[in-house]
């Protein structure tokens, strides 16, 4: 790989992930903080760039039918990585279930990515917020094991935000972990006049730790692959 090429990472994948228009404020989806924290992490010497698309309510299934998977391929040139990151709203419908279209949805696209000559990278669904009796609740079923299962099947590099997110919110605790998802009372922003109690979207602060999280993790996978090309 020529020491000036622009490395791209693609990530695809849902709400948590998204960009956001201004109107949703502070609501922030860790995609939009990933380039700053990864050119931090990679002490980069050629430019680094992130393309967000990632859609608010996206499902492996909806990303490919809305014309989503199609503009990730698009904009994918070999040696790129493509991170794919879904699971919290294939688990709300039967046929989308972790061992079944879920998966198999999955496999197409890491199938895809490889037959451009770039890197797929599989990310488990970050956690939600959910407390009760003073327990961080699992709330994803068995769609981050699937993910594990997958990323083994077709040997790609794996990205485990569930545990990682998980971690960052039962350190901070019940209370102060609320800073990291978009929460406001009643009359605090004109956005949301009625207030907002969201335990799965994540403020700008939350979405910049879990930016932070992904560059941590991603960034030997990128120095793996820079070595391979060199």
């Amino acid at each position: 790989m020529s020491a000036a090429r622009t490395r791209r990472v693609v990530l695809a994948g849902d709400s948590t992930v998204a960009p956001y228009v201004a109107t949703a404020y502070p609501m922030c989806g860790w995609g939009a903080h990933l380039g700053a924290a990864l050119t931090a992490r990679c002490r980069a010497t050629a430019p680094l760039h992130v393309v967000d698309l990632a859609k608010n309510g996206a499902t492996t299934e909806s990303h490919r039918a809305e014309g989503l998977w199609e503009a990730v391929l698009d904009a994918t040139a070999p040696e790129d990585h493509v991170l794919l990151q879904f699971g919290h709203n294939d688990q709300k419908h039967e046929h989308l279930s972790a061992w079944g279209g879920y998966t198999e949805n999955l496999s197409r696209m890491l199938t895809e990515v490889r037959a451009l000559g770039a890197h797929p990278v599989l990310c488990t669904p970050v956690a939600r917020r959910h407390y009760a009796q003073g327990r961080l609740l699992r709330t994803h079923g068995d769609h981050p094991a699937a993910v594990f299962a997958l990323a083994e099947t077709f040997d790609v590099p794996l990205l485990d935000l569930h545990s990682r997110t998980r971690e960052l919110i039962e350190e901070l605790g019940e209370e102060p972990s609320r800073r990291l998802f978009t929460q406001l009372p009643a009359g605090a922003s004109p956005l949301y006049p009625e207030g907002v109690e969201d335990n799965t979207h994540f403020s700008i602060d939350g979405a910049i730790a879990v930016a932070e999280i992904v560059a941590e993790l991603l960034a030997p996978v990128l120095a793996g692959a820079t070595a391979r090309a060199a």
